[in-house]
């Protein structure tokens, strides 16, 4: 009994102190109890925000799988043998030089020393997979490759453009390895880079199968830059800046069938193409099929400046009453055909548009992105021979200056050829060269810097 009451006094007495205690440094019990919550939130929403503030997300659209992968992206993780100078010459990049035959059909590249792949094994020929239609490769020993062609192709060297990976592989040798793709149904929605220098942030490549997927994706912050054809959903939006700039590797172009009636006519060709007034064009007028930045771009074509006197004098000569054409329009220049209809119906002729998701093995006439710009060699795209040929162009003076500046690898040479290809070709007008679309970055402010630090 008296040990009952002796542990009740003590269980009392300890529960006294306990609270005399608290009552004394309350307050420090309530700033603990408060340090302790903000710590368990740091760790839940702070933290992770701060571990994303080195990951750079950047947007893309487009559908692509692993072997469409724009090569803009793949040129974080990798290099090409040969790259594309601004001029649009040949410039060493994994190779060191390369020899060509007299013949022009045997190419023999040369690595550089000291090359890796991003698992530190040393780069070697056999380890490089290329295919290239036609061309027969070998590698002759750890730095040397071979290329056989079966005609003399002065340009060829541009073909070898193209990221290179360890065979079987993501295995690189630019600043940044790949960690991870995801895909669904073969498609790729994301990719995940890790740079080698720590200084470098992580970089996660998210694609979108629309623009306005890619315009939601940005305003949410799901990505932080994204290049798009237009800016005007971010109108008044403080936090992103807005780089406009020429996107000099395609051009908006109308492709006339060149076997149909009404077509068939130079002068027809012509007058269509004073007839569009572009001055309201969002882009940079092209002159021509070739970018202003390649050294063998010729800046004097003739020029279809707006003129509809003129163009309703041509047609009066070479067409018939009332002609009616059909334009057929891909995706993404819908208003443009709308203005460009609205333009020749103001000559006397009644337009049609029709709205294609590619380009039909049939039309009149068509309004597309040439994304064959970028390239020395227009030989696909305009000699007669050629299934790629889609205005059904025929001229024996384009076939020939085309097939010669194939041929020769003296450069004086090829820019004469190349400077005449253009004149005698924008004369003929197989088609009508409007502009070079202005595309538009848009980043968050906060953000710049950490993508300032990516390769160009």
């Amino acid at each position: 009994m008296l040990a009952e009451r002796t542990r009740a006094r003590r269980v009392k007495f300890w529960w006294n102190l306990s609270l005399a205690y608290i009552d004394r440094y309350k307050q420090r019990f309530i700033l603990t109890a408060v340090f302790c919550f903000l710590l368990v939130f740091a760790g839940y929403k702070i933290l992770p925000l701060v571990f994303r503030a080195n990951v750079v997300s950047l947007g893309y659209v487009g559908t692509y799988t692993l072997d469409s992968i724009p090569t803009q992206i793949l040129s974080l993780a990798t290099q090409s043998l040969i790259s594309t100078g601004d001029d649009g010459k040949p410039k060493a990049n994994l190779a060191s030089h390369w020899t060509i035959s007299d013949d022009g059909k045997t190419y023999i590249v040369y690595l550089k020393d000291n090359l890796k792949w991003h698992d530190d094994s040393p780069v070697s020929a056999q380890d490089i997979s290329i295919a290239i239609s036609d061309v027969q490769i070998q590698a002759i020993n750890n730095k040397t490759l071979e290329f056989k062609l079966p005609n003399p192709i002065s340009f060829f060297p541009l073909a070898l453009d193209r990221p290179v990976f360890k065979s079987k592989s993501f295995y690189g040798t630019g600043m940044f390895r790949i960690v991870d793709i995801d895909q669904v149904a073969n498609v790729v929605k994301k990719i995940s880079l890790l740079p080698k220098d720590k200084k470098l942030p992580k970089v996660d490549i998210k694609f979108y199968q629309t623009e306005q997927q890619a315009v939601n994706a940005l305003k949410i912050g799901e990505i932080k830059s994204v290049n798009l054809p237009n800016a005007e959903s971010f109108v008044g939006w403080p936090n992103f800046n807005v780089q406009r700039k020429a996107d000099r590797s395609e051009i908006v172009t109308i492709f006339y069938n060149n076997g149909d009636p009404l077509l068939a006519s130079r002068e027809t060709r012509q007058a269509l193409s004073y007839a569009i007034n572009k001055s309201e064009f969002d882009g940079e007028l092209a002159g021509g099929p070739i970018s202003p930045d390649n050294w063998t771009y010729n800046n004097n074509v003739k020029r279809y400046e707006y003129n509809t006197s003129k163009a309703k004098e041509l047609l009066s000569k070479s067409t018939p009453a009332g002609p009616k054409i059909t334009l057929t329009v891909l995706p993404g220049l819908e208003n443009l055909a709308q203005k460009i209809k609205d333009d020749w119906r103001e000559v006397g002729i009644e337009v049609t548009l029709k709205l294609e998701k590619s380009v039909p093995e049939n039309y009149q006439a068509l309004l597309a992105f040439n994304k064959a710009t970028a390239t020395l060699d227009q030989y696909s795209l305009w000699h007669s021979t050629q299934k790629s040929n889609i205005t059904r162009y025929k001229d024996v003076k384009i076939d020939k200056l085309l097939e010669d500046a194939r041929t020769t690898q003296d450069e004086s040479q090829i820019k004469d050829l190349r400077t005449d290809f253009q004149k005698f070709l924008v004369e003929d007008a197989p088609a009508t060269f409007l502009y070079f679309p202005y595309r538009y970055n848009i980043t968050y402010k906060n953000i710049e810097p950490l993508i300032a630090k990516l390769p160009k």
